[in-house]
């Protein structure tokens, strides 16, 4: 079975965002993101979340640490470089937030993020 991390500062979102993909057979992860918890990416280690996961699933603005504005992209990339991470713009402006550079293995959802076209973008991110 794929697992699935899906990190969104928003639980009730983390919750709909897990639901879809645990619809398409996905074993899915929740993490609320480093805002709201103390965070071993933003201090260069391992997650174990991150690390039992075959694909990254995060919403943009957990992406940021708003604290001392450090891109947990980019610690992302640094760690996990071999994962795919698909992340969930929803209607944000994604210039307002740079929180990763688009490169390979990265996959953009913009808009709603319904089941179909989450599992969809996830699937590309796997195939990548």
């Amino acid at each position: 079975m794929t697992r699935a991390l899906v990190v969104h500062l928003d639980p009730a979102l983390a919750d709909v965002e897990a639901a879809e993909l645990c619809e398409f057979g996905y074993v899915v992860e929740l993490c609320v993101g480093p805002e709201l918890q103390d965070c071993p990416v933003l201090r260069g280690h391992g997650c174990p979340r991150a690390e039992r996961a075959d694909v990254l699933v995060y919403d943009l603005a957990a992406l940021r640490h708003e604290e001392d504005d450090r891109e947990v992209g980019a610690e992302l990339r640094a760690l996990y470089a071999d994962k795919p991470i698909v992340v969930v713009a929803g209607d944000r402006d994604v210039g307002v937030i740079e929180a990763i550079e688009p490169s390979e293995g990265v996959v953009w959802l913009h808009g709603t993020a319904t089941a179909e076209r989450l599992a969809l973008l996830v699937e590309d991110a796997l195939a990548d």
